[in-house]
């Protein structure tokens, strides 16, 4: 529920001698951002042939155990998206968004969001992107092709792994593809959408083998304009499972899917939290005896929403506090993604925050720097990424570093 710029200073030192090493370094107020490509083999092995498989029309040919999805389980899952089987499906907006990255310089860790729908999905995956590159990348944001391919594999994977449903003991991932053929037609209970009906998957029992699911699947989650939404989405719900996913909820009968082809609430939670909680308020609350579940325990992803500067629900602090200094930004049914540069964060103390939004064709990142407590009383006509802001930093100066405001 939330969203340029930011003046780099970039310090390159180049050696042109044949086939030259190319080493750029680029800071910006303690984010560090590196490129380096140190010779011809690393070079190959950085081009971005997912994305260049990924072009092809054809299926995958996959080395993995593959089985059809049924009819009961496309019911099932399209019922779990769109609350039936036999009406609405997947809008343009779904069908042709796949986990894509941004070629702009500086900002190649970015995922790009073509039109309106998905964004909940992509702000969950790139929230983890940022986690990830901060961890295991010295918080290098313009990671080469390859580096980016392994970031989205892994990410991909921990989601599923995280949100995985318990058989018999142990637990059990499911990484969906497309088959490219239709496997059953039209019937009294499903109406075919030309989508879910090609869906096959392949069933994993430990993280290893979800990652390399994932990897071999990845041509289609990284498809241009092509499912890759879609094909993560049915995964996640088949690994958790649609009835564990109905026991996440309040109320039966909900569904995944908001109004317009929007994530809910309930979706940006399981593909963060992993599980599909209503509520983002901490653990529970006995409402005149029913009992409302929130969020079960502090989390490193933490989430800022608009809805809570007009009063509508408050958000817990167990994602407020979010350890990893990342936030989904909930603003106008539309997420993307806030970010500091060191973990942990503190409501009191002066902040510099990034901002990123796969939908905004951003030529940079927004730098923002947040002095809190500076007696700053919001109003509604402020900028929608600043009400969401002071819902942590309270009352605070939000300054945007020479960057117009976004409105």
């Amino acid at each position: 529920l939330l969203r340029q710029e930011d003046s780099y200073k970039a310090v390159v030192s180049t050696q042109s001698t044949g086939n030259s090493v190319n080493s750029i370094t680029k800071s910006t107020d303690g984010l560090e951002f590196l490129d380096i490509e140190e010779d011809i083999d690393d070079e190959l092995q950085s081009l971005d042939l997912a994305s260049i498989k990924s072009r092809s029309k054809h299926p995958v040919r996959s080395k993995a155990k593959l089985e059809d999805l049924s009819m009961a389980d496309a019911i099932s899952l399209r019922e779990m998206v769109f609350g039936n089987a036999t009406g609405v499906s997947f809008n343009p907006e779904w069908e042709q968004q796949s986990f894509t990255f941004n070629d702009t310089y500086l900002l190649e860790f970015g995922l790009v969001q073509h039109k309106g729908g998905p964004c909940g999905i992509l702000a969950a995956v790139q929230s983890l992107i940022i986690k990830n590159l901060m961890e295991n990348y010295r918080g290098n944001l313009s990671p080469s092709n390859a580096e980016r391919q392994q970031v989205l594999r892994k990410v991909l994977a921990s989601m599923l792994w995280q949100a995985a449903n318990y058989v018999g003991g142990k637990k059990v991932v499911c990484v969906c593809s497309d088959s490219g053929r239709s496997k059953f037609q039209s019937s009294l209970l499903y109406r075919n959408d030309g989508i879910t009906e090609k869906v096959q998957y392949s069933r994993c029992l430990t993280l290893a083998e979800t990652e390399s699911c994932v990897q071999e699947f990845l041509p289609q989650f990284q498809s241009p304009m092509g499912k890759g939404c879609i094909l993560f989405l049915y995964s996640i719900i088949l690994s958790r499972g649609v009835n564990t996913i109905k026991a996440d909820f309040d109320e039966p009968g909900s569904a995944l899917m908001a109004n317009h082809g929007y994530c809910s609430q309930e979706l940006v939670n399981l593909c963060v939290m992993g599980y599909a909680a209503q509520n983002v308020f901490n653990n529970t609350i006995d409402l005149d005896g029913k009992i409302l579940k929130g969020i079960r325990e502090p989390r490193d992803i933490g989430l800022l929403t608009l809805y809570e500067h007009y009063k509508a629900f408050e958000v817990g602090s167990y994602l407020k506090q979010a350890s990893a200094g990342i936030w989904v930004i909930c603003s106008e049914s539309h997420y993307s993604v806030l970010f500091g540069k060191k973990s942990g964060a503190s409501a009191h103390e002066i902040t510099d925050l990034y901002y990123y939004d796969s939908l905004g064709n951003q030529e940079s990142l927004y730098k923002l720097t947040v002095y809190p407590d500076s007696g700053i009383v919001s109003n509604d006509d402020d900028p929608p990424l600043e009400l969401c802001i002071r819902t942590f930093w309270r009352n605070a100066k939000v300054d945007w570093n020479g960057s117009e405001p976004l409105l």
